[in-house]
């Protein structure tokens, strides 16, 4: 139903979202994954990107652990690594003889095997099972994935519980044992963005759709960035005109994954989503929109939308439970009615809106791109002027384009 999206369009429309809800700092993270989940080398670009965030979180409290992490970053030679460690365990050490032996050695600019013997020496001085295992891992190194995979277990303990970002760290080295670190890394995040934003919808949503193994190229179409912009630009322009708009349609609705961009700045009574695809609106009631499936608040509807049933007093539809397959008619009087997917049908479905004069005279939000090498669009703008032409309107409360990545999104907004 969309422009294809991929999984650096999917996290830059995650970003674009994060910055919607006002959380730059999780937002700019998210930008520099985006930049690294598909280089020629994703495992160790991503490692780093995510150890510079992590040493900036830890900068004011655990300001060694911080350093070491930003040293990991900058350095990849097995010698350099183990100077960076033998000077990390000379600051955290609480044994004045082993840290000047430390600093001795250090200061004499020794090669890879007496940094080998001291870190041996170290590990004879502690008890603390994790310190003695990150030792081990450096001792050991010979490959820089097995090194991280040591770098990851040890901050993972060290920090568990206290950040978010330590679980990350403890998923992202069981992501470096699989087959599909990209799938397996975009996991380990999302699982750590629902944990952060544990009321976040969106957040609960696609973690629960990765964890049950959709494909992610579903994914990363529904919410891609130009989705997620072309959204949340209709969202900001419809809160210029009316802050309440009572019953909303959506039409085309997809998963029903607008809800949670309309709620930051919109009121509704009721949403009905009407969707041809059963699957996604199984999605939304049950993944998406769950929290506010009682009392059929937010209700998705499996209908054809050039076929719905429209009297002058509303929308005339099938409510499902696709659970046990019940259902009951039910009217709908619409007060805000929104097709984000225009491109996808002729205009049959407004312009049964436009010649049946509703008695709520609904405000109607269209959206149109200029894809037409898309095999799917059949109905496609040049300009804002080719679609008042499509979508004539007694009233024009906004009219607008929107530059993309290689596209514009149109839009109308007003009463037909």
């Amino acid at each position: 139903m969309s422009e294809k999206g991929t999984s650096v369009e999917f996290l830059l429309g995650i970003e674009d979202y994060l910055r919607y809800l006002g959380n730059e700092n999780y937002a700019d993270r998210l930008h520099t994954f985006s930049r690294t989940i598909n280089s020629e080398s994703k495992e160790e670009d991503s490692i780093r990107a995510f150890l510079q965030d992590f040493s900036s979180i830890l900068q004011s409290d655990y300001r060694n652990y911080a350093d070491l992490l930003h040293g990991f970053c900058k350095n990849s030679n097995p010698t350099a690594i183990k100077r960076i460690v033998l000077h990390f365990f000379g600051k955290i050490l609480n044994n004045q003889s082993v840290n000047d032996l430390i600093h001795g050695i250090l200061k004499a600019e020794s090669n890879d095997t007496v940094y080998k013997v001291i870190l041996q020496y170290i590990s004879k001085n502690i008890d603390d099972t994790d310190q003695l295992d990150f030792i081990h891992g450096v001792i050991k190194y010979t490959d820089l994935l097995d090194f991280y995979k040591t770098l990851l277990q040890f901050i993972g303990k060290v920090f568990e519980n206290k950040f978010p970002e330590s679980d990350l760290s403890l998923s992202i080295k069981r992501a470096l044992t699989g087959d599909e670190f990209e799938q397996a890394f975009i996991q380990s995040y999302f699982s750590m963005l629902d944990r952060k934003f544990s009321n976040d919808k969106i957040f609960r949503g696609i973690n629960n759709l990765i964890k049950n193994k959709i494909n992610l190229q579903v994914i990363n179409d529904a919410f891609s960035r130009g989705q997620v912009k072309s959204k949340i630009w209709l969202i900001e322009e419809l809160a210029k005109i009316k802050l309440d708009y009572s019953n909303v349609v959506i039409l085309a609705g997809w998963f029903g994954q607008i809800k949670s961009i309309y709620d930051k700045k919109l009121a509704y009574s009721k949403m009905r989503i009407v969707e041809l695809d059963k699957a996604a609106c199984e999605t939304s009631d049950y993944v998406f929109n769950l929290s506010n499936l009682e009392n059929y608040k937010v209700k998705s509807v499996l209908a054809d939308i050039n076929n719905l049933v429209l009297h002058k007093n509303g929308y005339e539809w099938e409510v499902k439970n696709f659970k046990d397959n019940s259902g009951f008619l039910e009217k709908f009087t619409p007060n805000l009615i929104i097709n984000t997917s225009a491109e996808h049908m002729t205009e049959e479905w407004y312009n049964q809106i436009r010649f049946k004069n509703l008695e709520s005279d609904p405000i109607v939000a269209i959206q149109s791109n200029n894809m037409f090498e898309v095999k799917e669009h059949i109905n496609c703008v040049h300009s804002v002027d080719h679609m008042k032409k499509k979508f004539p309107m007694k009233e024009v409360l906004y009219e607008g384009e929107l530059q993309l990545k290689g596209y514009k999104r149109v839009m109308i907004i007003g009463r037909p």
